[in-house]
């Protein structure tokens, strides 16, 4: 994943990065925190997923603030 971030950083020198994810994918939330991004915020019950509503977690990560 960092080395993605790195890719998209100094390669295509983006200034922002954003994704979205469904709130009950706790690993990949976890493991986004760990690159550093942040949760902006959520929409909530967006997602339909196995007869439940989840929640949309919407979080960016600065090209400053990225530590490889």
């Amino acid at each position: 994943m960092k080395t993605l971030i790195h890719y998209l950083f100094q390669t295509m020198n983006l200034q922002r990065i954003k994704l979205e994810t469904w709130s009950g994918n706790v690993q990949a939330i976890r493991s986004y925190e760990k690159c550093g991004f942040v949760v902006e915020g959520r929409l909530w019950k967006e997602e339909y997923i196995d007869g439940k509503y989840y929640d949309t977690v919407v979080m960016w990560l600065l090209k400053e603030e990225f530590q490889y």
